[in-house]
């Protein structure tokens, strides 16, 4: 097992997701061990390390894990924050921006891509690439944004966190570019992603951490659909016309009255006594000021403050808390490995219990939808287990006696878990089987935010219901 002062870094060579941490190491210039591991046959210090997702990286700093490559990242500049330049910016809502971004290469570039090297038509594989290319095209807007129009790095001058978010991919571009005999990033198309790709390339971190771009290709070309599983397996708009339409020096929230999503944010805007405007959406007929502010995805939560878009519940949630840190109680922790530990839960919440659980009313049959109920319901089992951690064995609150941000988090949902189990007659935390879970929702609920925010019951549920028929409509109709 890793010792108590070390800095142990596990990784396997050819992942983009490592190579996210080693590139964040080095340009902090922090001295690390690093261990290969055989996905194939895993260590034990690398299983009792990430007994969740069994995936790398993982950073072992004075004994305790980090998981997923983008929190290990920021936990890096928090820990380190005398070493080396800092990788995000100091700037609440640039920081809110810096994790837009990254979160969108994440979701809507590297998913589509990793999945090109899976599938097992060429009708597939043309489809994701579709998506991939898509995402260049919107990730070129976001480069611009962020160097502010200078586009030398997302970062502005320097290079910052999306930089490393997405150089870690940099080998795999060329490696795809080799491959397929085109360019992921087209100068024609994409010019300062691709001028982005050459400077990033010549930096001294980038030479010494990332891959051998013909060790890459030779990689690739043995990922098969049939064993891509495991070869392949993850190691993990112009603020001024928002200002215009939403007016300079206040807080607006636009969201929808059944979204989780918006839940979240009224849930920490409550938590911490802060006054706002709500704006309710049809989302059916969306506002201007809805598309001009999160012009990306189109979606709820937004939250305008003094006039610049913050997006994302998880970032919105995580900007409240910065902008307005004398406000309430702090939803994050101070400790930059405990609040590494709530980014991971409500990472988790989010991409294991939430993902299927909205897949639930899009199947298009009992079968499928009895596939997604079981994912959800293996995600209930093990955030019993990081409620426990968290609360640290008190299994009060996600926060420990206080609500903290994984309990915002899954807050949201709240009222959703009430309508699905009026609806199933079933109970989503069972006491019998999450005694935890099932405590915390009672006492959750007894919140004065949650009184105050949360969706009643009833409504709710006959919502959900109206969810299912439309959506069995379709299928019926397909």
């Amino acid at each position: 097992m890793a010792g108590r002062d070390e800095l142990k870094l596990l990784g396997m060579w050819a992942s983009p997701y490592v190579s996210r941490a080693k590139l964040a190491l080095h340009l902090k210039g922090v001295s690390y061990e690093y261990v290969e591991e055989d996905l194939g046959n895993k260590s034990d210090l690398f299983l009792t390390s990430n007994p969740v997702h069994k995936t790398v990286p993982v950073l072992i700093h004075n004994g305790n894990p980090i998981c997923e490559s983008s929190i290990i990242v920021q936990y890096i500049d928090e820990a380190f924050p005398a070493a080396g330049a800092s990788l995000l910016p100091a700037d609440p809502y640039d920081r809110a921006v810096a994790r837009f971004w990254a979160a969108y290469i994440d979701d809507k570039l590297t998913a589509p891509w990793r999945m090109v090297y899976r599938v097992k038509t060429e009708e597939e594989r043309d489809e994701f690439m579709k998506q991939t290319l898509a995402a260049v095209d919107v990730l070129e807007g976001g480069l611009k944004e962020c160097s502010k129009g200078k586009g030398c790095f997302f970062g502005g001058d320097s290079v910052g966190y999306v930089d490393v978010v997405l150089g870690g991919l940099v080998s795999w571009v060329h490696a795809s570019d080799k491959l397929s005999g085109a360019k992921l990033f087209d100068a024609a198309k994409a010019p300062l992603l691709a001028a982005w790709l050459e400077r990033f390339g010549e930096l001294d971190a980038a030479k010494a951490v990332l891959q051998d771009v013909d060790r890459v290709v030779e990689y690739a070309k043995k990922l098969q659909p049939d064993d891509a599983s495991t070869a392949a397996e993850k190691s993990e708009n112009s603020p001024g016309v928002v200002q215009e339409m939403a007016g300079g020096g206040e807080l607006k929230l636009l969201g929808h009255w059944a979204s989780a999503y918006v839940t979240r944010v009224k849930l920490a805007l409550h938590l911490k006594g802060v006054s706002y405007e709500y704006a309710e959406e049809d989302l059916r007929n969306k506002s201007d000021l809805l598309l001009a502010s999160n012009p990306v995805h189109k979606t709820v939560p937004v939250l305008i403050h003094n006039g610049n878009p913050i997006r994302e519940s998880r970032i919105i949630v995580q900007y409240i808390d910065e902008v307005f840190s004398s406000a309430g109680d702090t939803l994050l922790p101070a400790d930059p490995h405990e609040r590494a530990v709530a980014r991971f839960w409500a990472a988790y919440i989010e991409d294991k219990l939430v993902a299927p659980w909205e897949k639930v009313f899009r199947a298009k049959t009992e079968e499928e939808r009895a596939a997604w109920m079981k994912q959800m319901f293996v995600a209930v089992d093990v955030l019993e287990g990081g409620l426990k951690e968290c609360s640290k064995g008190k299994g009060c609150f996600f926060g420990g006696d206080s609500v903290g941000y994984v309990d915002v988090v899954l807050g949201g949902a709240v009222s959703f878990v009430h309508a699905n189990d009026v609806i199933t007659g079933g109970k989503f935390f069972d006491a019998a089987k999450t005694p935890l879970l099932a405590a915390w929702l009672e006492r959750f609920g007894e919140l004065d935010a949650a009184k105050a925010v949360l969706q009643d019951v009833d409504r709710a549920v006959e919502y959900t219901k109206v969810l299912y028929a439309r959506n069995a409509a379709i299928a019926a109709n397909n």
